[in-house]
């Protein structure tokens, strides 16, 4: 087998085949402390950051989310992705600016930062990354590379671990977070957006992040809506689950979506494998 061209290399990284690259990260994800590299999973906090920095993984200047290795990496190949399965996890919170009216701006802030820490742990913890904070919204991002290939499953239960203790009456001192969300599954190019040797986010794009954007939209407070689709990948039975069909604006088809509970107790698994 002749050697890999830099985007193969890529393909293989990001769609989990590389084995080397993806045991590195599941090393990286476990050593003491975040936040950690969004693509390499390496610390920056702590006594495993403390080392690491010694050896290239360093925050990279340009964009503290990601390290100097991996940027230097992306420059040297000179490919910045690659089009790959992913599935998304969008949520914000309803009624964001009725909140902010009631709230004082340091409680406003308290409470928004309180729905990061609740979204990123949820993201964290089934083994997403989360591809950015746009005010009162977070992005979940899950693909093979870094969730495994059963990454439509992790989406969906990153959102029931959201949803679940946002919930709560004691969410946080103003009380529950009236969180939304939506999961959607697609084909999408998933890697740094660059100018020249300028690295300044690594994320995806593609028709299947603007949909999982505008199905968040109908998404009412303590909801999250499974695309059929994802619904499909990730194993579910739809069967007992309630069932719409949501107008995209600037779409010509509408999506169907399921309404999946936040308990995940509560879900039923189908026969049907992870489609990816």
């Amino acid at each position: 087998m002749g050697k890999l061209t830099p985007q193969e290399e890529m393909q293989a990284f990001l769609t989990g085949t590389d084995r080397a690259s993806v045991l590195m990260r599941r090393v990286f994800a476990h050593v003491p402390s975040g936040p950690n590299c969004k693509i390499c999973a390496a610390p920056f906090a702590g006594p495993g950051g403390a080392v690491l920095r010694h050896l290239g993984f360093a925050r990279y200047p340009g964009n503290p989310l990601m390290c100097n290795f991996c940027i230097k990496s992306l420059q040297k190949q000179g490919v910045q992705g690659a089009e790959i399965p992913v599935s998304l996890l969008f949520a914000d919170i309803r009624g964001s600016t009725g909140i902010g009216e009631r709230l004082s701006p340091t409680e406003f802030r308290a409470f928004l930062d309180r729905f990061y820490r609740l979204a990123a742990d949820a993201v964290l913890a089934s083994g997403g990354i989360v591809d950015k904070f746009v005010g009162d919204e977070v992005i979940g991002l899950f693909f093979g590379g870094v969730s495994g290939e059963r990454h439509t499953a992790a989406a969906v239960e990153a959102g029931q671990r959201l949803l679940a203790p946002a919930g709560r009456a004691d969410a946080t001192p103003s009380g529950p977070i009236p969180v939304g969300a939506a999961v959607h599954t697609g084909q999408a190019f998933v890697g740094s957006t660059a100018t020249d040797d300028v690295v300044s986010d690594f994320t995806a794009l593609g028709d299947v992040v603007n949909s999982t954007a505008r199905l968040v939209s109908a998404a009412a407070a303590g909801e999250l809506l499974v695309s059929v689709e994802a619904a499909a990948a990730a194993g579910i039975d739809g069967a007992g689950l309630a069932r719409r069909t949501i107008e995209l604006r600037g779409r010509s088809e509408p999506i169907a979506v399921f309404l999946v509970p936040a308990d995940s107790d509560a879900v039923e698994p189908s026969s049907e494998p992870d489609a990816g």
